[in-house]
């Protein structure tokens, strides 16, 4: 690099780096068009100079073609600009990033490479929120400040809430409880009518039962004032109550207790002393269940404690159940389990048993194993269904020497469809059953003759899906075949797909809109070490990759329920990045035209929201959220895709129509991108002017990237 232009030294004065290779640089695949040449970019005002004023600031030195372009940073695309007779480098960031969404948006810095770039901030300037990046969802989750953690928000943020935000027996949410002397809801009045009297909130004054039986109790006006091992799924918002049951007779049993809350989370434990977890017995548990289960074992005559546990104020009805008394079982891995008769159903009690076995689908409370054994290749389903509890039983598959997880061959939540391996050879199988909380459920094992995978049901040598065509594809006689790690369970197909260049790519799967689904891209192998990447949702399922080079690939879908649905690969060779700066384009007067595509890249943080839209939040200002625009002229009838994913925030899109700016809302052409695909919109449109307003929702603004498709119609 033998001398800067303006723009170019004073982005290398604002960035520190420091010398030598850069590692990122070594982790995308190179964008380079040529062989080698230096950056030589001119200085306005040199004599001779014919670069325009308003010349892109990526140039470089002079070149006749391509080849002498290659600056040597991974991360740039590089050509030669034939009207000016220089290089143009221009830094793509897309090629740096990490897939890791908290830690920002990595840069690639003309004449270094691939840098990090700042970390997500979600500081929205409300002192009154918590804010929080959430990795999974790619996006900032803000709660309301709660400094007790009772579930209510400080009233001096929001008027007439949690009047004592360091006291949790006390909110806007809580009964209030008579002659205690507090005001227990927070409406400024004491021990005022109508009031509750809990019974059950404390060793004095606890709930007896004295019989099996069923008996309704209450934790409304309740405070959370016993601690457990397991409990809902926030316990400082949670209230509970202690029943002391008393087991009769000289003789030992099995105290089991159902609990099954009326519209709450509920947990249950049995203490030997009240109030004391240190003596707890058992304890049930599982996010999100209504009716959950405890047992404790042989247990001696005398009077035991149950707490019970619910998220909100609820009726709970308590089942208390004497049983003979039972071991734990010890069917609990490969080596103990228990023979099963297949076409024969066998009932399954989870009681908390341990977790021994690595599973792709992790059970709540442990897992029980059961066997079968094959004297000849049989097609295997493996059906479940949950008869007591609100859980859902989670079943996998286990071939043979059934050793660790890689032996796993399947598994999932028991639902309609069932777990179905296809000519498994002869045998003995494992299957594991575990639950989301603890569930009574019906096990059965069915067989099949055995029948011939689809082509479409291995990676080795899968159909082919034509570029920018449309594949129809049917999963109905399909099973979960393909180990990529893009979707757990249920039925796939793989196609292969050749890119005879580096190439832009767009993959688009389209399921019933009941259905979930996902699309991924691997390599070859098909395994989750060389797969470039997943999209697992609701339909369309949708996946981008920039820069792909040249070779054969895969591309996989899968649903739930095996159904039928369609898929796109859009392919197009690989594009320059059209960078739009912060301060730019904020008007359609000032907008970028993307009547051709491409791959737009633009950032709306210090930009003001001109242009308010359809779909954005309620109560928004004048104007929306800050926003950037891109102009479309179309000369005939084309379907446009427009695909937002890499955004570093909550996308808006909004398409408008008209000569004029900023025209009328098209059909079905505003989407808000809440989950981490971002905005996604394809849209069939006629002939004439279009605008592409890119927004936020609810004032949300920053880096965003944009891929633009105008295909055929």
């Amino acid at each position: 690099m033998r001398w800067l232009g303006p723009a170019l030294a004073f982005l290398f004065l604002a960035i520190v780096v420091a010398c030598g290779a850069n590692p990122r640089a070594q982790l995308v695949v190179h964008f380079d068009a040529g062989s080698d040449a230096a950056i030589d970019v001119a200085v306005d005002g040199d004599a001779g100079s014919t670069i325009p004023a308003d010349a892109s600031p990526y140039l470089g030195g002079p070149c006749v073609d391509d080849a002498q372009c290659n600056d040597g940073i991974a991360c740039t695309y590089d050509s030669c600009d034939q009207s000016l007779g220089r290089c143009l480098n221009v830094p793509d960031d897309s090629q740096c990033q990490d897939s890791i969404y908290c830690d920002g948006m990595e840069l690639c810095v003309p004449g270094h490479g691939c840098e990090p770039g700042a970390v997500v901030s979600c500081d929205n300037g409300n002192a009154c929120q918590i804010a929080t990046c959430v990795e999974t969802t790619k996006s900032c989750n803000y709660t309301e400040r709660d400094v007790d953690g009772d579930g209510d928000p400080d009233s001096h943020c929001s008027p007439g809430r949690d009047c004592d935000d360091l006291d949790p027996r006390v909110s806007s949410l809580h009964a209030e409880v008579c002659a205690n002397g507090i005001d227990d809801n927070c409406n400024g009045l004491v021990d005022e009518q109508p009031c509750v009297l809990p019974q059950g909130v404390s060793c004095l004054d606890v709930v007896a039962v004295t019989a099996p039986g069923t008996f309704p109790i209450s934790t409304l006006g309740a405070n959370h004032t016993f601690g457990t091992s397991c409990s809902v799924t926030n316990p400082t918002a949670a209230q509970n109550v202690v029943v002391a049951i008393t087991v009769p007779g000289t003789a030992n049993v099995d105290l089991q207790v159902w609990a099954t809350a009326t519209g709450s989370e509920v947990a249950v434990a049995i203490d030997g002393t009240c109030g004391a977890v240190s003596t707890e017995l058992a304890c049930g548990s599982g996010g999100g269940a209504t009716s959950v289960r405890v047992l404790a074992r042989n247990v001696a005559p005398g009077t035991y404690f149950a707490v019970v546990t619910t998220q909100t104020p609820a009726t709970v009805e308590l089942e208390v159940d004497l049983l003979t008394p039972s071991s734990p079982p010890t069917n609990v891995d490969c080596g103990s389990a228990t023979p099963l008769q297949p076409g024969m159903a066998t009932k399954v009690s989870i009681v908390n048993p341990p977790t021994d076995l690595a599973s792709a689908c992790p059970s709540s409370v442990g897992e029980l194993t059961y066997s079968f054994t094959l004297a000849q290749p049989q097609d295997v389903l493996i059906y479940a269904a949950t008869l007591a509890g609100s859980g859902t039983a989670v079943v996998g598959l286990r071939a043979p020497p059934c050793t660790d997880g890689t032996d796993e061959l399947e598994c999932g939540l028991a639902g309609s469809q069932p777990l179905y391996e296809r000519s498994l050879p002869p045998g003995t199988y494992v299957v594991t059953v575990g639950a989301t909380s603890s569930i009574d459920a019906l096990l059965e094992v069915a067989l099949s003759a055995p029948t011939v995978a689809p082509p479409d049901q291995t990676c080795a040598a899968p159909p082919t899906i034509t570029a920018n065509q449309t594949l129809d594809f049917d999963l109905s006689s399909h099973v979960n075949a393909i180990k990529d790690g893009c979707f757990v369970s249920g039925p796939d197909a793989a196609y292969d797909l050749s890119l005879p260049s580096p190439s832009d790519v767009l993959l688009v799967a389209r399921f019933p809109q009941s259905e979930s689904g996902a699309v991924s891209f691997d390599a070859p192998a098909c395994d989750m070490a060389t797969s470039l990447g997943c999209d697992a949702e609701g339909t369309p399922a949708h996946l981008g990759k920039r820069n792909v080079p040249a070779g054969d690939y895969r591309i996989v879908v899968a649903d739930q329920l095996g159904l039928t649905g369609t898929l796109q690969a859009l392919v197009r060779p690989t594009v320059a990045p059209t960078i739009i700066p912060a301060g730019q384009a904020e008007t359609c007067a000032e907008a970028v035209d993307a009547s051709n595509g491409g791959f737009f890249t633009g950032d709306t943080a210090t930009s003001v929201p001109d242009y308010g839209t359809g779909c954005d939040a309620p109560g928004q200002p004048p104007g929306g959220a800050p926003d950037q625009v891109l102009a479309l002229n179309l000369t005939q009838p084309q379907r446009v895709v427009l695909d937002m994913e890499g955004s570093v925030y909550t996308t808006l899109l909004d398409v408008t129509q008209g000569p004029t700016c900023p025209g009328t809302p098209v059909t079905n052409g505003c989407y808000v991108g809440f989950g981490p695909r971002r905005s996604f919109l394809d849209l069939e449109l006629t002939t004439g002017q279009y605008w592409i307003i890119v927004t936020g929702y609810s004032g949300g603004k920053g880096a965003w990237d944009l891929d633009v498709r105008i295909l055929p119609p």
